[in-house]
């Protein structure tokens, strides 16, 4: 019996010994790693991942950083594009952390972040800006207590600094010399000139080109008009006639920048978004939802990070907020303006959208989603909702056809211009608008559309010219429904209707036709809009998204309210926040209170009053409707505030050649000398508010000059 138990005694102990043995040895599947690898994990890690990264992506774990305040030169780092970038690297098997390195832009903050599986990621490090220390490339430091982790993620950039990074270090044993000198990365050789192109030289001189050319033509234009004083309007007529026809196709194609268009791209992919998507999805979309859905439309196709970690601009407030909103209820944003998305529709939706996406870079893309939405009315989304919906995005359809409209609008333009004033009013046309700075073609040129409203107003004034007062009138009003300002060009012709009705008790013919076909085109186009955009709202939504607009001082904007609010103390040098969520918000605030104060909207009213009552006394002996329709130029620039590039309207201006010789001369004065001021100033909001001073005075001066005597065509039968 003794002998039984101690056998079973000794076959328990050794069993328990075999079991804790068994129990203490780890499987090969989940070995914990033996020893610590010395230097940066990183340098021999896998990426498995990256997100909107440029650069080499080497060269952060290469032990080489760069002199603190420094820039990036070179390959010697990378720069995370958006929000969401980042990288994800694979350390092969559990290491512990104890200690990290990050030289990486100063106004930046950024994050790194640990996962055991590579897909729950948590933040370990808030990798702080530190401006205060100084801008330029900085370094950074921070050790860790009982941290382990297989995956390492570091990015998604906090701040509005260069989201460059040269160099990220992780340990897991602390270096001796802590926190530790960087190694200074050698220089690398500079980089060869850049060969001298054409396209070089017009991107980078093209504005003094266009001076010149515009320049040119006033000096040609005073030339005629002495000759034409002294009586010799014949002399070198065959000389300055080819002058201005060689400064006519030489300016005009100015405006296409010679060929080169957007240097590289034959289309503007940002108007393209806007005016393509927007249209084509009106009735599901409306004014408010295309960033929204855009967004969920991006989630939808992987891109969940990006939507999570961006900002976008709230169309129903006008202001810049956190995107993270839209992925709390996506479906909302599908049911609709006038009718749901279909899952068809939807589908088509996401494609464009991929389209759109693939074809930038993501800081354009990301700034795409950042501007202010869809905003043209009802009419003019009539005609692109019908073009859009004929074919999805995609560039033989974009290039090929949508993009060829607005040249071929542009040509008809000139064309009527031609056929109502002559070639040689043409000719100064189409110099100053190649050469007429705030609207060139980086502005809304390669879009679709764009100049609708501009052909309408400009061939409103040539069929008033040509004795067609009903089609003139209808002109002039399709221009107003597509982009509501060009009811300036109404403001002279109601003037002297109502004073010939008040003096003579009766209403002009010619007049009585004018209102008649506007009326008209009033009366069927704005249903028929209605019934395309899907709903009866459409014409007070854009209504109430227009005043939400006028609302909003952009930094582009141009006019009489520009300079009458305009503070040297509240200027976007001063008032631009990067560090906001919204960094313009401080500028349109200070703008907004400039305005309501007493040298604001009274002051503005005031001038605007006074400007018609001299317009009134400078056409009090008009009797043509063409040259009252035409100095509508005078009216929009001092009644109304629009963004630059809408200002091509002063080429009515133009017209008045064979009436005032002087307003073409100081129209071509005022364009040349626009892009002195674009040379002299680098902020927008300065920018152009210096560009309206001169604007301003010119209307002002053309009015006056226009009252002072009679004009030279009313003078020659007594002369």
């Amino acid at each position: 019996m003794k002998r039984f138990l101690r056998t079973a005694v000794a076959f328990s102990i050794a069993w328990c010994f075999s079991t804790s043995f068994a129990t203490a040895t780890p499987s090969p599947e989940t070995a914990a790693p033996t020893g610590c690898p010395g230097g940066n994990l990183l340098a021999d890690a896998r990426v498995v991942d990256s997100l909107d990264v440029q650069g080499t992506l080497r060269s952060i774990v290469d032990d080489y950083g760069a002199t603190d305040g420094g820039t990036l030169s070179g390959s010697q780092g990378i720069h995370f594009l958006t929000d969401a970038g980042s990288l994800t690297y694979d350390l092969g098997s559990d290491r512990p952390i104890v200690a990290a390195v990050v030289q990486a832009d100063a106004t930046n903050g950024y994050s790194l972040q640990v996962s055991q599986d590579g897909v729950s990621f948590r933040e370990v490090w808030a990798v702080p800006n530190v401006t205060k220390s100084g801008h330029g490339l900085r370094t950074r430091f921070m050790s860790f207590y009982d941290v382990h982790a297989r995956f390492v993620r570091f990015g998604e950039p906090t701040g509005l600094g260069a989201r460059s990074v040269s160099e990220v270090q992780v340990y897991c044993e602390t270096p001796a010399a802590w926190p530790m000198p960087l190694t200074i990365a050698p220089k690398e050789p500079p980089s060869p000139p850049t060969p001298w192109t054409l396209s070089h030289f017009v991107r980078v001189h093209g504005g003094t080109v266009r001076m010149v050319l515009a320049l040119l033509g006033a000096v040609l234009l005073a030339w005629g008009y002495s000759l034409s004083r002294r009586g010799a309007a014949r002399r070198f007529g065959r000389l300055r006639d080819a002058l201005l026809i060689a400064l006519a196709v030489l300016g005009y194609s100015g405006y296409y920048n010679w060929g080169f268009l957007h240097f590289g791209n034959r289309i503007h992919y940002h108007e393209f978004f806007h005016y393509f998507i927007g249209s084509k999805y009106f009735p599901e979309l409306g004014y408010t939802h295309l960033y929204e859905c855009a967004n969920v439309a991006e989630a939808e196709q992987g891109f969940r990070r990006r939507v999570e970690l961006r900002t976008i601009r709230d169309l129903r407030k006008n202001e810049l907020v956190s995107a993270k909103y839209v992925l709390e209820d996506p479906e909302r944003f599908k049911q609709g303006f006038a009718r749901p998305f279909t899952p068809k529709r939807w589908e088509e939706f996401k494609n464009d959208i991929a389209f759109f996406r693939s074809n930038v870079d993501i800081g354009t893309w990301e700034n795409m989603l950042r501007d202010h939405g869809y905003n043209p009315s009802p009419l003019w989304n009539m005609t692109a909702s019908l073009l859009s919906n004929l074919g999805p995005a995609s560039k033989p359809f974009l290039e090929g056809f949508l993009a060829l409209i607005d040249p071929i609008l542009l040509l008809v333009t000139f064309g009527f211009v031609a056929w109502a004033f002559g070639w040689r009013i043409a000719c100064i046309s189409l110099l100053f608008f190649g050469t007429n700075e705030p609207a060139l073609f980086y502005w809304t040129g390669g879009a679709y559309l764009r100049q609708d409203w501009f052909m309408f107003a400009m061939a409103g004034i040539c069929l008033l010219k040509r004795g067609k007062p009903a089609l003139g009138g209808a002109s002039l009003a399709v221009s107003t429904l597509l982009r509501v300002f060009p009811l300036g060009f109404f403001v002279a012709i109601g003037l002297r209707i109502v004073w010939v009705l008040v003096r003579e008790r009766r209403i002009d013919p010619a007049a009585a036709r004018i209102v008649a076909g506007a009326a008209l085109a009033t009366a069927i186009l704005i249903p028929a809009s209605s019934v395309v955009a899907g709903s009866a709202s459409a014409w007070p939504e854009f209504v109430k998204n227009t005043k939400k607009h006028a609302a909003s001082p952009l930094t582009n904007y141009m006019g009489l309210r520009t300079i009458v609010g305009f503070r040297w103390e509240t200027r976007q040098r001063y008032t631009f926040n990067p560090n906001a969520a919204d960094p313009f918000h401080d500028f349109r605030e200070a703008r907004k209170r400039a305005f309501a104060g007493l040298f604001g909207q009274p002051l503005f009213v005031v001038l605007v009053v006074a400007y018609l009552g001299l317009l009134s006394w400078g056409l009090r002996r008009e009797m043509e409707w063409w040259v009252l329709a035409a100095f509508g130029f005078g009216v929009v620039s001092i009644g109304m505030e629009l963004t630059c590039y809408y200002f091509s309207f002063l080429m009515a201006a133009a017209f008045l050649l064979e009436k005032r010789p002087e307003i073409p001369i100081g129209l071509l004065v005022l364009t040349a000398f626009g892009h002195v001021i674009t040379v002299g100033t680098y902020y927008y909001d300065m920018r152009y508010y210096c560009q309206s001073i001169p604007v301003i005075a010119f209307v002002v001066w053309a009015a006056w000059i226009y009252g002072i005597r009679p004009s030279t065509a009313d003078a020659a039968p007594a002369a």
